[in-house]
């Protein structure tokens, strides 16, 4: 397996003085002519706390750090179909299987078929020798915000429908669902860790954010089970409304879960956690009319969007202090 890498140039340069007050670098000739830098042109500097300076001409952002890797399908001895998602979410544009022997058909059918679920990639070389894809998705141009509000809407859709079948009504398929929460939640990871610039707080933000929607996938991952599994013809009416409270309660902790972690808050934490008392509570009432497994089911998700809302919380502490301060008196 091989990657393309970026040579890193160092140098050391004398700070200088300009008027009264201004201090200035000039920057290095071999990175002026790599880039075109013109006088006017814009770039990025980025503070980091350990104590270095971060310089990005704006127009090498679109064309810069370009990965690549090279896979020998004959040592690896893992199935594409399971192999290729994995280099889509680590930020790889061109990914490239090689083998001495020939690929079998399967093998291109694979490639074909999983590269229809990754947004933006498409298979672009197929041969005896070589199958070679390209993922054209900018991950500078996806929103982490839109991808969570794209995830939670989704999860949000299985909770309703579920809260109707609890009210014997009927719901459409959720096979699309499925499909459409996969492709998004790849993209996520191919937005957050494929991210070329990240700041420190953005990078444990972000650490955070991969934490929570896996928990966001093992949620929905039990309530389709529920969905499927579990017989309400069987439970009383009174706990049915209850049931129906309850699912009401986790579709708002999700939404505070989501937007706090987005836009740290107090305010948005301390809701979730209530919401949560709350369901702890209309739960001990109604537990001995429920299925056990049910019951179950309803512990599993209580602990899981514990676990979400304290990752959430974490990310308050990513502020400056005043600012919690500021929120603790709301």
């Amino acid at each position: 397996m091989t990657e393309e890498r970026i040579s890193r140039d160092i140098e050391t340069r004398k700070v200088q003085k300009l008027g009264s007050s201004s201090l200035f670098v000039t920057l290095p000739k071999k990175w002026i002519n790599k880039w075109n830098i013109k006088p006017g042109d814009k770039v990025i500097l980025e503070s980091l706390e350990d104590g270095s300076l971060r310089l990005i001409a704006e127009k090498a952002k679109s064309n810069v750090g370009k990965r690549s890797i090279i896979i020998d399908v004959d040592s690896l001895k893992q199935p594409l179909i399971n192999v290729i998602p994995c280099l889509y979410s680590l930020g790889y544009d061109e990914i490239i299987f090689e083998t001495k022997k020939d690929f079998n058909k399967k093998d291109a059918e694979d490639a074909i078929f999983i590269s229809k679920h990754l947004v933006g990639a498409e298979v672009v070389e197929n041969s005896e020798k070589k199958i070679k894809l390209e993922c054209l998705l900018d991950t500078e141009k996806v929103g982490v915000e839109s991808l969570l509000r794209r995830i939670l809407n989704i999860i949000s859709r299985r909770i309703d429908d579920l809260i109707k079948i609890i009210s014997n009504q009927n719901v459409h398929d959720s096979l699309s669902n499925n499909e459409d929460l996969r492709k998004i939640y790849l993209m996520l990871l191919r937005r957050i860790i494929g991210n070329k610039y990240q700041s420190s707080i953005e990078y444990y933000r972000n650490s955070f954010i991969l934490m929570n929607i896996s928990i966001l996938l093992n949620i929905d991952y039990i309530v389709s089970k529920i969905s499927k599994m579990v017989n309400f013809n069987e439970i009383d009416m009174n706990s049915i409304e209850q049931l129906k409270t309850i699912f009401g309660h986790i579709n708002d902790v999700l939404d505070e879960i989501i937007m706090s972690v987005l836009f740290p808050s107090v305010k948005r934490v301390s809701n979730g956690f209530n919401l949560i008392s709350q369901i702890k509570q209309i739960q001990v009432g109604i537990r001995d009319k429920l299925p056990q497994v049910f019951n179950l089911y309803l512990e599993d998700l209580v602990n899981l969007l514990e676990n979400a809302l304290n990752n959430s919380m974490c990310g308050i502490f990513l502020e400056d202090l005043p600012w919690i301060e500021k929120d603790l008196t709301v």
